[in-house]
């Protein structure tokens, strides 16, 4: 029956979608006054639309295109003409009412046959560079593909995943440990302030990131330490959204989703209620979020556990709750002062157990879950002033102050992966009834940066330079207030300094170096009292003592753009980044197994990791590409194996290949790909040679492939169909990870003034192992099965 269900639902849902818009207005042909101020072109369009009562469909990324002054009386036609002259993109009527924007064709180039592309900024360099300056394996996500592909889900790991090669599979839960980058670390940004917990990493950060106020996404492969350790793999900076003044909005997004094999136990609503504007010289933008979750379900119908992976939790029978708020004001041209908050409520209300003696893990039905509710409670606000000083540069200042309390799930006993629980203070049998484990940080700091232009001692010559100023308290505790490892506070200091110029019209040239020092103080502690192997080995309670030590680090970057043709660019690129290894997870364990008892006797050191990477990009007139391959290696790694309690730190080498493409069948369908391939290895024995394949937690599957279709279809019904796959992993011996294969579709369409949205993940509920969560937990994880999503989104 549930599979009727299923199969009836999904067929239901396309009828919907497919409904004509029955109460559509009439758009006037007949000249009205018109007066737009010169801006923002997607704010100008907004403003025509709503005048003359039209819907407008964006195929593409507007993100950056500026427009000019509009003030006389003119028709829609000659409004929406005017705002488009020379941005690249083109406009047609598809009904009285309904406007498709897209880039132009090579019918709509110019003379020359020039097509003129919108100039995409990209800041999470720590300066403001135009993407055409940068490798072509830079990718900039706009607001419209963020809506667009939200259709089917509200993830913006999914989002990322869907346009950028590199990014691996998600395991589908609250943690992000599994989404590495080319085999690596990811260093996430707000605004440029990173949200990575170092020392003791919670890894749920881009989970807990609500995509409804994101305005844009900045993703640069490879290592990067412009904002800091982190970034081994990669860099995404999230642009949170702005108010504009002159554009006052407000909208409502309401979205219900279920798994098809039970539509009520599974139902899970979501409301977004959001506005944006300003007056006079102040911007204001907000949005509030609020959740519920129900079950989760498999391939097969059975439900997915809600803890699959050890404490770690998962979205299913939760609460969540965001609040977001930005304010501006602008002082004078140039200047202006602004303050951002976001504030996240999560909690997870586990029912049952996980069974990890199943092949998949399962639920437990006969082991209520006892513990906690696993919980997020996290606050981030920046303050920060935007400047323009002439000749000294314009750049920004910021101030920030993260708060995050992350409490995970509570585990109970498995011999081969949990034989560890935290027993009662001078107990040898009971157990902590209140032993799960919270992650407690605040982060503070500032950060500045300045382009300064030095045309005076060469034509195009920019200076960016600045420097941070940060401060980290962590605190490892049980939900009792034990420590659970060392309490820790470092204290960072850094001040870097990047050049970039155009070396003739076919060149450019960029390089830069940074300094970083960090201060590390680790606590002296009473590592508590644990049993093994339900109580045949207890280990008492002991003293460990903590030190001091400093990571510093000098890192470089350098790279080259050249533009062969106005279509054909290719890149050469050296970078370095960094990151500071998880004391935090040793100092739990130590006194166990050989782990030192002192802080001085743990030899640990920051990781560097040097990447080299020749990229490529073709932007045809029907068809665009880019390609990368890339070498990452480092003399010292961070790999923790938690069976033997050893932080090891081996010389590794990774390497790869990226490919993506689009080609236009027509001007209302595209059809595009993305691959990519990474595989790594490591030196074990540490006598220089790479012996042995990097384990699976690291590269949890070698190639990803996805294609796409993006079709227009009964006007402007806007659908994508898309496929994944992610091939088996076998270098690691008994530890193979198996091949997935997944399907989805979404689709928008303009309805009641609003936009009508649907979505559907798995379309075929196939059966399949979750590759990334198989990988970090060493057990086989089910993946998730057929889900159907239902939204609407209204601005007024």
């Amino acid at each position: 029956m549930s599979r009727l269900l299923g199969s009836t639902a999904l067929v239901a849902t396309l009828m919907i979608a497919s409904v004509p818009h029955a109460m559509a207005q009439t758009a006037s042909d007949t000249a009205q006054p018109v007066a737009v101020a010169a801006g923002d072109l997607r704010t100008a369009l907004d403003q025509v639309a709503d005048q003359f009562g039209l819907q407008l469909v964006v195929q593409g990324d507007l993100s950056g295109l500026e427009s000019g002054n509009l003030s006389a009386d003119m028709s829609a036609r000659e409004a929406l003409q005017d705002l488009l002259s020379g941005s690249g993109y083109a406009f047609e009527f598809v009904s009285d009412d309904s406007v498709i924007i897209r880039p132009v064709s090579a019918s709509m180039s110019d003379a020359e046959g020039t097509v003129i592309l919108p100039e995409v900024v990209v800041t999470a360099t720590r300066s403001r560079r135009s993407i055409a300056t940068m490798s072509p394996s830079v990718v900039v996500i706009g607001s419209d593909q963020i809506e667009a592909q939200s259709a089917k889900s509200s993830d913006i790991t999914n989002v990322i995943r869907n346009n950028v090669p590199g990014f691996m599979f998600d395991d589908q839960s609250l943690i992000s440990s599994t989404e590495t980058f080319r085999g690596r670390d990811v260093q996430v940004l707000v605004d440029g302030v990173a949200r990575n917990t170092p020392l003791r990493n919670s890894s749920r950060i881009l989970s807990m990131i609500d995509i409804q106020q994101v305005e844009s996404i900045e993703v640069i492969p490879g290592s990067n330490a412009m904002n800091g350790d982190g970034a081994t793999g990669a860099t995404i900076n999230i642009i949170t959204k702005t108010g504009e003044v002159g554009k006052n909005v407000f909208v409502v997004d309401a979205h219900a989703k279920s798994y098809t094999d039970d539509i009520g136990e599974s139902f899970s609503p979501s409301l977004t209620v959001s506005g944006s504007g300003g007056f006079g010289a102040v911007d204001l933008a907000a949005s509030v979020t609020g959740s519920k979750t129900g079950n989760a379900y498999d391939g097969y119908g059975n439900q997915v556990p809600s803890d699959a992976m050890l404490g770690q939790g998962g979205f299913d029978n939760a609460e969540d709750l965001n609040v977001f708020g930005k304010a501006g004001v602008t002082l004078a041209e140039g200047h202006r002062v602004f303050l951002s908050s976001e504030v996240v409520r999560f909690r997870q209300d586990i029912e049952y157990y996980s069974d990890l003696s199943t092949d998949p893990v399962s639920v437990n039905y006969d082991s209520p879950y006892t513990g906690q509710p696993l919980e997020d409670e996290s606050q981030y606000f920046t303050a920060g002033y935007e400047y323009d000083f002439g000749k000294i540069g314009t750049g920004d200042l910021k101030l920030f102050y993260n708060d995050s309390y992350k409490q995970a799930a509570r585990s109970i006993y498995d011999a081969n992966h949990n034989n560890q629980e935290l027993l009662l203070p001078g107990s040898t049998t009971e157990l902590d009834p209140l032993g799960q484990s919270v992650i407690d940080t605040v982060k503070y700091g500032v950060k500045l940066s300045t382009d300064t232009d030095l045309d005076v001692v060469y034509d195009g010559l920019t200076l960016t330079w600045g420097g941070d100023l940060t401060f980290d308290d962590v605190k490892y505790e049980s939900v009792s207030g034990r420590d659970l490892g060392a309490p820790m506070d470092q204290e960072g200091k850094a001040v870097f300094a990047q050049l970039s110029a155009p070396v003739t019209k076919y060149v450019d040239l960029s390089g830069g170096v940074r300094y970083e020092k960090y201060d590390l103080t680790v606590d002296d502690f009473l590592r508590p009292n644990y049993t093994y192997m339900q109580g045949a080995l207890t280990v008492p309670a002991a003293q460990f003592t903590g030190g001091e030590t400093t990571y510093d680090a000098v890192t470089y970057n350098a790279s080259a753009v050249v533009h062969w043709t106005e279509r054909f660019d290719t890149s050469l690129s050296y970078s370095e980044g960094f990151s500071v290894p998880d004391v935090g997870a040793y100092t739990r364990r130590a006194g166990v197994r050989g782990v030192p008892l002192n802080f001085s006797d743990i030899d640990v050191d920051a990781s560097k990791v040097k990447t080299y990477e020749l990229a490529a990009r073709f932007d045809g007139t029907d068809f665009r590409t880019t390609g990368a391959v890339y070498m990452s290696t480092n003399e010292r790694g961070n790999n923790f194996d938690s069976s033997t309690n050893t932080l090891s730190q081996e010389k590794e080498r990774i390497i790869g290949a990226e490919l993506t493409g689009e080609y236009d069948i027509s001007e209302d369908t595209y059809i595009g790909a993305l691959a990519s391939y990474v595989e790594g290895r490591y030196d074990t024995d540490e006598d220089g040679d790479l012996d042995d394949w990097l384990p699976n937690n690291r590269i949890p599957s070698p190639f990803r492939f996805t294609g796409y279709v993006d079709s227009y279809v009964w006007g402007d019904l806007n659908m994508r169909f898309d496929g994944t796959y992610t091939a088996a992993r076998n270098k690691i011996e008994d530890e193979k990870i198996k091949p997935s294969l997944v399907f989805n579709l979404s689709g928008n369409y303009p309805v009641l003034g609003g936009t009508a949205r649907f979505g559907i993940e798995n379309i075929l509920d196939s059966s399949y192992e979750n590759p990334a969560g198989t990988a970090l937990r060493g057990y086989s994880v089910a993946g998730h099965g057929r889900t159907v999503l239902i939204g609407y989104r209204r601005e007024f």
